[in-house]
């Protein structure tokens, strides 16, 4: 199985609070990885280091290392290493602009002025997200107007729209309704296919339904990470049993 992502001995800390201590693992290429663990355990933090976001928060600090199929990403220029690793957030956050323009953002600032090829990029990843048949017809919309389930749709049709190696997502179900969260997780199992996914949740059910492989971190260290088979039905820690048995979450 390829590897995606190499993290080594990651450690994070804000002014001078360790959040994340000494985490190593791999991520495999095409899979689904989700993260799991109680409130305050470092998830949306290992996120944010993946891509170097946690580098725009003062008085945050991280050491280790993150390699994208073996390049180390601290030497990548940030520019580009946002086009390669891709990040949704947990609350859907589409531009004040119509949904064409959300769509075209990215493209047309790294460089792309052609209108058919916006619009044949548009089309084609609106349609990766199972957006475009709800939306085709008013692209010039305003993306407010949209549905929470649409809009984070859209926030992901808009991440790809740069073609990223790795799609990050931290709690993108958790603004949404049941129907709209089955839809994202239908997506998010296709879109493997093309892309590797890790996504931080803290819905053990949908882990169990969408994940390949789990991660569980507790109190900022690396507790067990395998299979999602083994991690969430079998784990073999006692921190992780008691976490998936709701002893502590």
């Amino acid at each position: 199985m390829d590897t995606a992502l190499r993290i080594e001995n990651l450690s994070a800390s804000y002014d001078g609070k360790s959040a994340l201590e000494g985490v190593s693992l791999e991520i495999p290429k095409n899979r689904i990885t989700a993260v799991i663990g109680p409130s305050g355990c470092g998830k949306s933090t290992f996120l944010r280091c993946l891509n170097r976001f946690l580098q725009e928060d003062p008085g945050a600090q991280m050491s280790g290392s993150v390699e994208l199929f073996g390049e180390d990403t601290a030497k990548i220029p940030l520019e580009l290493l946002r086009r390669k690793i891709g990040m949704v957030f947990q609350i859907p956050s589409p531009f004040p602009f119509s949904i064409y323009r959300n769509m075209t953002y990215a493209p047309r600032y790294y460089g792309i002025r052609d209108r058919k090829k916006l619009d044949a990029l548009v089309e084609e990843k609106l349609k990766l997200a199972g957006l475009y048949d709800e939306v085709k017809d008013d692209l010039n919309r305003s993306a407010m107007k949209l549905s929470g389930g649409q809009q984070q749709r859209l926030c992901i049709a808009r991440a790809l729209t740069v073609d990223p190696d790795v799609l990050l997502l931290d709690e993108p179900c958790s603004a949404l309704d049941v129907r709209s969260s089955a839809v994202i997780e239908e997506l998010l199992t296709s879109l493997k296919q093309r892309y590797t996914i890790v996504i931080v949740t803290h819905n053990i059910p949908q882990a169990r339904r969408i994940a390949d492989e789990a991660v569980f971190l507790f109190n900022g260290r690396l507790t067990e990470w395998g299979s999602a088979e083994q991690v969430l039905r079998e784990p073999t820690q006692t921190e992780t049993r008691e976490f998936l048995s709701g002893v502590f979450g």
